[in-house]
C-alpha cells in the first residue's frame, strides 16, 4: 500500500499537467490576496500606474515572436533525430545538430531581448507619462517603471531557458520551480503592500523574484547541457530559416489579438480620467483572468484530439471538442456574470478605492471575450488539418478592431473597445474560423453549436440586455 502510494506521489508530482494546474492556482489565489491589498491601500493613481505596468508585462511577452514553441518543437525534433526541413520546400536538408540548435537559439534571444527593450522602453515611457505625471510623487513612479523594465528584460531572457526546458520534457520540474518562486513573489508583495510600501517597494519586492526564477531555471538548463555533453555552438543560419517562418506567423498572430487588447491598457489612460481607467483596467485584468480559466477544459482536450485524427476517429474528435468547448464557454459565463454582479459588490465591501465600470460596460466587455474564446477554440480545432490561418484571421480581426475603436470612440467612449472587439471578432473568427472547423468535424453546425455555445450566449446576451434597458427611461428596469 504504501509503495502505490509512493508511485502516485511520483505520478502527481512529475505530471506536467497537473504542476501546470498547480501553478495557475497558485498565481489565482496570490492574486486574489495581492489585489484587494493594492486596490484598498493605494491611491486611484497609483493603482493605474500599478495595473499598466501589468498591462505593459503582459504585452512584452509577444516580443518573443513566437520563437518559445517554435524552438522548443525543434529541441524535441532535434533530440529524436529529425532533419532540418528546408524553409521553402519542407524537404530535410540533414540531420539537426542540437548543439547548433540551442545555440541558435541563445544568438537569437540576446538580440531579442535587447530589440524588445528598445521597444518596451519607448512605447511603455510614452504610455506611462500621462499617468505618472498624476501621481502624489512622480518621481518614485518612474523609478518603479525602471524596476518593471528590468524585469520584463529578465522574463523575457528566461524564455529561452524554459523553451529549452520544454523542448528536453523537463516541463514538470520547471513548473514545480515556478509554483514555488511564484507563491514566494505574491506572498511577499502582499505583506509589503499591507506593511504600507510605495510603488517603488512593491515593483522591487516583485521585481527581483524574476531574478531567482531565471537564475534557477540557468541552473536546471546547464544540468540538462552537461548531461547532454553539449559544448557551446555558433548561430546556425540554416536552423534560423527552418525557424523564421513558424516564429513570424505566431508573432502576428499574438500581436494582433493579446497584443492589441492588453494595449488598449495603455491606451485608455491617455483618453479617460485616472478613476475611469482604472476602473477599465481592474476589469479587463479580471475578465483576461476568466478567459485564461476558461481555456483549461479545452486546451487539455488538443493532444487527445489531435491523437484522435491522427488516427482517423473523427467521432473521438467531435465528441473531445464538443466537451471541451462546452465546459470552457460555460466556465467563461459564469466568470462574466460574477464580473458584473459579484465583484462589484465585492469592492464595495471590502472599500476599494477603484470601483468597477459601469454594469452595462463590464457586460459588453464580458461578451466580446466570450466570442473570442469562442473563435479562439474553433480556430485549434481547423489547425488539428495542420493548415494555419491563424496570423492571416488574427491579422485582419486586429485591423478591423483598430478602425472600429477609432471610429467609434468619439460616440461612445469607452465602450467604444468592446464594441470593436465584438466587431472583430464577430466577423472571421466567428463565421469564417468556425465554419471551416465544423466542417472539418463533419457536423451540423446548428446542433454542434447549440450544445457547446448558444446557451451560454444567450445568458451573456441577456445579462447585456438587462443593464441596457435599464439605462432606458420608463422601462424601469433600474427601480
Amino acid at each position: 500500500m504504501a509503495l502505490n502510494l509512493r508511485r502516485r506521489v511520483a505520478k502527481v508530482w512529475n505530471s506536467p499537467t497537473l504542476m501546470t494546474w498547480l501553478g495557475l492556482a497558485i498565481r489565482l489565489g496570490g492574486l486574489a490576496l495581492l489585489l484587494p491589498l493594492v486596490l484598498t491601500r493605494l491611491s486611484v493613481s497609483e493603482v493605474l500606474v500599478w495595473q499598466m505596468f501589468s498591462s505593459i508585462t503582459t504585452m512584452s511577452m509577444w516580443l518573443d515572436f513566437g520563437f518559445s514553441p517554435t524552438f522548443s518543437r525543434m529541441i524535441a525534433f532535434a533530440r529524436g533525430g529529425g532533419g532540418v526541413p528546408e524553409a521553402r520546400t519542407g524537404q530535410e536538408q540533414g540531420r539537426l545538430d542540437l548543439a547548433r540548435v540551442i545555440g541558435t537559439q541563445k544568438f537569437i534571444y540576446h538580440w531579442l531581448v535587447f530589440a524588445a527593450l528598445v521597444i518596451i522602453i519607448g512605447v511603455g515611457t510614452l504610455s506611462l507619462m500621462r499617468p505618472i505625471a498624476g501621481l502624489a510623487d512622480p518621481t518614485s513612479g518612474w523609478i518603479a517603471w525602471a524596476l518593471t523594465a528590468a524585469s520584463i528584460m529578465l522574463s523575457l531572457l528566461n524564455i529561452s531557458n524554459t523553451s529549452i526546458l520544454i523542448g528536453f520534457e523537463q516541463i514538470a520540474a520547471m513548473r514545480r520551480y515556478e509554483s514555488l518562486i511564484a507563491a514566494l513573489q505574491l506572498a511577499s508583495t502582499s505583506l509589503v503592500v499591507f506593511l504600507g510600501g510605495n510603488l517603488i517597494a512593491i515593483t522591487a519586492c516583485y521585481s527581483v523574484w524574476a531574478l531567482v526564477a531565471l537564475t534557477v531555471n540557468i541552473l536546471l538548463v546547464r544540468r540538462i547541457e552537461r548531461g547532454e555533453d553539449l559544448t557551446h555552438q555558433p548561430f546556425d543560419r540554416h536552423v534560423f530559416k527552418s525557424v523564421w517562418p513558424a516564429a513570424w506567423r505566431s508573432g502576428i498572430g499574438i500581436l494582433f489579438s493579446t497584443g492589441i487588447i492588453q494595449g488598449s491598457g495603455l491606451v485608455m489612460p491617455q483618453l479617460a480620467s485616472a478613476a475611469d481607467a482604472a476602473a477599465f483596467l481592474l476589469a479587463l485584468r479580471l475578465i483576461t483572468i476568466g478567459s485564461q480559466l476558461s481555456q483549461a477544459p479545452f486546451y487539455t482536450k488538443l493532444p487527445a484530439m489531435a491523437k484522435a485524427r491522427a488516427a482517423g476517429n473523427h467521432a473521438e474528435v467531435e465528441m473531445l471538442a464538443m466537451r471541451g468547448m462546452r465546459l470552457a464557454l460555460w466556465t467563461m459565463a459564469l466568470g462574466v456574470i460574477g464580473l458584473v454582479v459579484i465583484v462589484p459588490e465585492v469592492l464595495t465591501l471590502i472599500g476599494s478605492k477603484v470601483r468597477m465600470p459601469p454594469p452595462e460596460l463590464s457586460a459588453l466587455l464580458g461578451l466580446a471575450f466570450f466570442a473570442e474564446r469562442y473563435g479562439s477554440m474553433h480556430m485549434q480545432i481547423y489547425t488539428l488539418t495542420n493548415h494555419v490561418i491563424w496570423h492571416i484571421v488574427n491579422g485582419a480581426t486586429g485591423v478591423i478592431m483598430i478602425i472600429a475603436f477609432v471610429i467609434l470612440w468619439p460616440l461612445v467612449g469607452a465602450l467604444a473597445m468592446p464594441l470593436a472587439m465584438l466587431i472583430g471578432y464577430g466577423g472571421l473568427p466567428l463565421w469564417y474560423v468556425s465554419a471551416k472547423s465544423v466542417h472539418v468535424l463533419g457536423v451540423s453546425r446548428l446542433a454542434f453549436d447549440w450544445r457547446t455555445a448558444i446557451p451560454q450566449a444567450m445568458i451573456i446576451i441577456g445579462l447585456c440586455a438587462y443593464f441596457w434597458l435599464r439605462q432606458l427611461p420608463g422601462i424601469g428596469l433600474g427601480s
